[in-house]
């Protein structure tokens, strides 16, 4: 139930259930490969952890990699949680998981592509499994994790418990909505809590917060790439104003694709390949954009203009096969 699936760039799946996984193709209906077994805890419903295939660039020639976090033992309120994390790169010759740890145990966590490349884990319990009644110990800290650099770092704090049906998503500013916690069969106000209950011991949760990334903190919003323009071609133009010096420049393709239940499927993050940009009469920069070689799933997708690490307000774009 709720297995983590994946579309790779070369239109197979990635397939992981508990702490097995395959890369299937599905015009052929047969299995490629099998990957080695994941260390560690269940991984997957109902001691879900969270999984997200990292962002995908030239600078890895568009490989795909995997990323698995958290899980637990057994579906119990007592269960322990994973606080280990594994990744592994499905399509190379020798897969092989490169395991790394969160900083405390974590069930039903979350993970969110960021527009700088690193990846939001946040939500869930340090204790428990999913279920009515059956968490506890809510995991409050938000963690990023940088792959690049393959380092941890705590990045914010809630006070309310994300628990059994919570959710988390990036918006079109860059910010991510967190909402939800329906951990009771039948909805539970705040004036009906009671913690020696464990069917009553959180609320149902109608709280909706946001969180800011660090590349949006401070002043940094301020700076953002504004009047973005996008060309409707194959090889499309990107017309943005900043109001600093340009000194980096990302294009990035993202869709969030659908969750539920801390299963994110379909999440998708990719730097579109430009070279470059031009300053107009006018002051504006452009720069030429194309799409790389992979296949991904045709639909509704969000087009970021990065300048200086400090992203625009996304545009919604129709992919098409």
């Amino acid at each position: 139930m709720y297995p983590f699936l994946h579309l790779l760039p070369d239109g197979s799946l990635f397939i992981f259930a508990d702490r097995a996984s395959e890369v299937f193709n599905v015009s052929g209906n047969t299995t490629v490969k099998a990957m080695p077994e994941m260390p560690g805890l269940h991984r997957t419903y109902p001691n879900t952890g969270g999984s997200v295939m990292l962002p995908l660039h030239k600078g890895n020639n568009y490989e795909p990699e995997i990323m698995i976090c958290g899980g637990g033992q057994t579906q119990a309120i007592d269960s322990l949680c994973d606080a280990t994390c594994g990744r592994v790169r499905p399509t190379c010759a020798d897969p092989e998981w490169q395991m790394t740890s969160m900083s405390e145990p974590r069930g039903m966590v979350e993970g969110v592509l960021l527009l700088d490349g690193t990846v939001l884990w946040l939500n869930g319990c340090q204790k428990g499994a999913q279920g009515f009644g059956l968490a506890s110990e809510p995991a409050l800290e938000a963690l990023i994790y940088n792959p690049a650099k393959c380092r941890w770092s705590v990045s914010g704090r809630t006070k309310i418990a994300r628990l059994y049906h919570s959710v988390a998503l990036l918006l079109l500013d860059g910010t991510v909505l967190i909402a939800g916690s329906n951990p009771n069969e039948m909805p539970v106000t705040m004036d009906h809590v009671d913690v020696k209950n464990p069917h009553k011991a959180f609320p149902t949760d109608f709280r909706v917060e946001i969180y800011t990334p660090p590349y949006l903190r401070g002043d940094k919003a301020s700076q953002r790439p504004t009047h973005v323009k996008l060309s409707n071609q194959t090889l499309f133009t990107v017309e943005f104003n900043v109001t600093n010096v340009l000194k980096t420049l990302d294009i990035i393709l993202f869709t969030n694709g659908f969750v539920t239940h801390s299963v994110h499927m379909g999440q998708v993050l990719v730097y579109l390949e430009n070279k470059g940009w031009e300053t107009l009469s006018n002051g504006r920069k452009r720069t030429r954009v194309g799409m790389p070689g992979i296949k991904i799933a045709p639909g509704p997708y969000v087009v970021y203009v990065v300048a200086n690490g400090v992203p625009s307000v996304g545009q919604f774009v129709t992919l098409q096969l």
